[in-house]
């Protein structure tokens, strides 16, 4: 690797709330067709003016609860088959941004979860022992996990949906941490010495080439690769505490320093808001990316969620999309985002914020899929663990399960 070094993220993590679940419930039966038809009145009746909403408009259905304490926001397969979880007490969260000295999270693991939409189930598969931590990227193959080691180094696997068996992409005595994983199998990563306090940006090609890039006067935190490009969103603390994001060409090494796109976004900043401004925003590539570079993050500051186009010609700020937002994701049949704020779902038109269409009650994490099966999963936070719902958008139901 090129000589760099990088930075430290310290974060505290991004609760949306809670709300009172049931117990695990007993696997539905198949839909059927007339079940289907009134599951869709269901929702028409309860979206008032309906015929009238232009933006968004679906149906969901529960699919039961996973058990889980902790506040890391579950991890998806693409496909939407699978889903990933934190077992175990709520982990310190000088242990998730990896700081000197933190401690081993020896009660925590991971669950495996798989989801099947068609029959309204979920179906645990198998559990990683402790000490594990659940990553924030995915793809088809599978999910990151990190592992604090006892000598205080931290190791990065990736975890195979299907079995379970975890390939170590980054292992040695270093403290690796907050790793994203690119559209081609490229890694990036934050890493340090165990006696640095700070972490380096390291940055793996598809070749294998890896290279590392310092952080004068400052640090680099929580890369995060682009689903549609070969480009990387990171936000920078400076010493003096201005923290800016950044977006990097990474279609080759030599590009990766050249004409990067910036923009500065708070002062008095630390690396807690780093942590929380990409915390429930994971990187699923495989995903319908969006029709334009953008980066969504969550604005510790200012308390909304906020989109990038990095691109823009205009060199335009970032964007609020809602008031008290916390997690957003782009809607791929329309121009539009599903947001989950502290009081509801909603679609929300990102030109004109005073265009919106209430989803549902209550806060949800939305989480797009490439499936037709459920296009999108809603994770329904609870006091004991995550009540998981499939939701299929007016545009996915088939004509025969509309009015004609």
């Amino acid at each position: 690797m090129r000589s760099a070094q990088l930075i430290a993220a310290t974060s505290c993590l991004l609760a949306l709330g809670s709300i009172a679940l049931p117990g695990c419930q007993a696997p539905r039966p198949t839909l059927t067709e007339d079940q289907q038809m009134a599951l869709w009145d269901i929702a028409k009746a309860n979206k008032p003016n309906n015929r009238d909403q232009t933006g968004f408009s679906g149906m969901d259905w529960s699919l039961g609860v996973i058990e889980t304490r902790g506040l890391i926001t579950p991890l998806t397969s693409p496909d939407g088959l699978w889903v990933a979880t934190e077992t175990g007490p709520e982990l310190a969260s000088n242990t998730l941004m990896a700081l000197p000295n933190s401690p081993i999270p020896t009660y925590s693991g991971i669950q495996v979860t798989r989801i099947d939409g068609t029959n309204s189930k979920l179906t645990p598969q198998y559990a990683l022992p402790a000490p594990l931590i659940l990553g924030q990227s995915a793809d088809a193959n599978g999910f990151l996990v990190e592992q604090p080691r006892i000598d205080g180094s931290r190791w990065i696997g990736k975890v195979a949906w299907e079995t379970g068996k975890i390939e170590w992409l980054v292992q040695d005595d270093k403290v690796n941490a907050f790793g994203s994983l690119g559209p081609d199998g490229e890694l990036a990563w934050c890493t340090r010495s165990i006696s640095d306090p700070v972490f380096s940006l390291a940055i793996r090609f598809t070749d294998g080439e890896e290279i590392g890039i310092a952080a004068n006067g400052g640090e680099w935190l929580m890369p995060s690769w682009s689903t549609r490009s070969k480009r990387i969103s990171i936000f920078f603390l400076s010493d003096d505490g201005i923290l800016s994001i950044l977006s990097l060409d990474c279609r080759t090494p030599e590009l990766v320093t050249q004409q990067p796109r910036r923009h500065d976004l708070m002062t008095g900043a630390n690396r807690q808001d780093a942590y929380k401004a990409r915390q429930s925003h994971p990187v699923i590539q495989g995903t319908p990316p969006g029709p334009l570079e953008e980066v969504v993050f969550y604005h510790p500051t200012l308390d909304a969620i906020y989109l990038w186009l990095p691109m823009s010609s205009l060199k335009t700020p970032p964007m609020a999309l809602a008031t008290e937002s916390l997690v957003a994701t782009r809607d791929p049949g329309s121009a539009g985002f599903l947001i989950g704020t502290r009081n509801d779902l909603r679609w929300q038109d990102p030109d004109n914020r005073k265009v919106f269409v209430r989803v549902r009650y209550g806060p949800s994490i939305p989480r797009v899929t490439n499936s037709r099966v459920t296009p999108y999963l809603l994770f329904i936070p609870g006091s004991n663990g995550m009540e998981v719902r499939a939701m299929i958008p007016e545009y996915s139901v088939p004509d025969a399960l509309k009015e004609s």
